[in-house]
């Protein structure tokens, strides 16, 4: 048995409600700017949200056209129970929608998978992931071409290993709830042993949702100790596929999956018609199924959030930089929570925005300096989705509020500005 394996997987099963990925690294240099400012002088204020009719569910990823515009993905938002399917007019469709600044829908097509990331090319044509498929449409919304997870190949001779894994991690997996399950059921017994007329009203209904709770468990676990090795192999398969972000540039599509073996993040690089995929970096730690990539200039940007940093790699995948560093007391120019930053973008002027779940948006240059709190979106804090994107002229920043189904839009205050620009 693969010992390397067996502690990569204790990790990832320690882990499994929290965290997907490898143990942080040590956290690279900070660069400091010399006078952070904080979220009251930031030149951003939330002005307004835009959000889609309710028979099309709510906004589950955008980016912003390069003109005017927005490029939004919408649907169903089942990870958050926000949306659901099956209303009167049927399930809600999943789409991709074109809009002018406001958000008014100019031209929509019907998508034919969930989808997760979308990324852009000079020419307008849009790129979309999802499941375990990747499509491209025009500007015109017109479908170019489909494929199924090109980044992922299997040679016959390691159908062995890899089910062999996929029982392994079930296995490791199942003794960690077990012990987790354990601790319920002992706990639940306490509550049961205590005289009714001595229960708490917290004990009281915490007695209820534990009952069912551990009865879930249990049913789970059954389920999944009676899953055949061919099972669990078609299930890794399935997961081993999923596709969670796409970045594009002139010449390549840059496309996010899970490791094949093992735990982490991993990018390939495919021509534009998604052929001759190349896995070009490996061993990425992320959190809760988020991985952003972008293309920016000549560099991607990953947003590597279980390291709390940013990495910048060249189109072969080798690291030429990276910032940030986990501070507890959120000081300005690190990132703090869980994971974070979640998300990055491409500012007009050649650097990027970075993006944490407690809806904070800052500034940096591409050599990591930091420079500002941009501002800051009113949203539920949680490790989730925190998209966010620039307008081309630099006077509004958009942040997905996930929860919601939103755009917030922050619009430059213009008094914050006159003060920061006065002697």
């Amino acid at each position: 048995m693969n010992t390397e394996f067996l502690v990569r997987v204790a990790i990832g099963v320690a882990r499994l409600w929290f965290y997907d990925g490898e143990l942080p690294q040590a956290d690279p240099p900070r660069v400091i700017a010399e006078a952070p400012q904080d979220e009251a002088t930031s030149p951003f204020r939330e002005s307004r949200r835009i959000q889609v009719a309710a028979e099309h569910g709510g906004i589950i990823g955008f980016i912003p056209d390069g003109k005017a515009g927005l490029i939004l993905l919408t649907g169903a938002n089942q990870r958050y129970g926000a949306y659901r399917a099956g209303q009167a007019s049927g399930p809600i469709p999943d789409r991709l929608v074109w809009t002018d600044s406001a958000g008014e829908e100019r031209q929509a097509v019907e998508l034919p998978m969930s989808p997760r990331g979308l990324s852009q090319t000079d020419d307008g044509t849009v790129y979309v992931v999802g499941d375990t498929s990747i499509a491209w449409y025009s500007a015109k919304g017109e479908l170019l071409g489909q494929e199924e997870a090109p980044h992922f190949v299997l040679p016959e001779e390691e159908y062995e290993a890899f089910t062999e894994e996929a029982v392994e991690r079930r296995d490791l997996s199942l003794e960690q709830q077990e012990i987790r399950l354990k601790r319920e059921k002992e706990t639940l017994s306490e509550i049961q042993d205590k005289p009714e007329e001595e229960r708490t009203a917290y004990e009281t209904s915490r007695l209820r949702s534990l009952t069912l709770q551990v009865e879930s468990q249990k049913r789970y676990l059954e389920q999944r100790r009676n899953m055949t090795p061919q099972q669990l192999f078609d299930e890794a398969l399935r997961n081993s596929k999923q596709l969670y972000r796409v970045a594009v540039s002139k010449d390549h599509v840059f496309l996010v999956g899970r490791e094949t073996f093992g735990y982490g993040y991993a990018v390939w690089r495919c021509d534009r018609s998604c052929q001759n995929p190349v896995q070009i970096m490996k061993g990425l730690s992320g959190c809760c199924g988020q991985m952003d990539l972008q293309v920016i200039g000549d560099r991607l940007a990953v947003a590597e959030n279980s390291r709390h940093r940013v990495v910048l790699a060249d189109f072969e995948g080798e690291t030429v930089a990276s910032f940030g560093s986990r501070d507890r007391n959120a000081a300005a120019d690190s990132f703090s929570g869980c994971c974070n930053p979640m998300n990055t973008c491409r500012t007009p002027d050649g650097g990027l925005l970075t993006s944490e779940s407690n809806g904070v948006v800052k500034r940096f240059a591409m050599d990591g300096t930091f420079q500002e709190i941009v501002g800051k979106a009113s949203v539920q804090s949680g490790c989730k989705n925190s998209s966010v994107g620039m307008a081309a002229d630099g006077s509004r920043v958009y942040y997905l509020d996930i929860d919601k189904g939103q755009l917030v839009v922050l619009k430059k205050d213009e008094v914050i500005l006159a003060q920061k620009e006065s002697p």
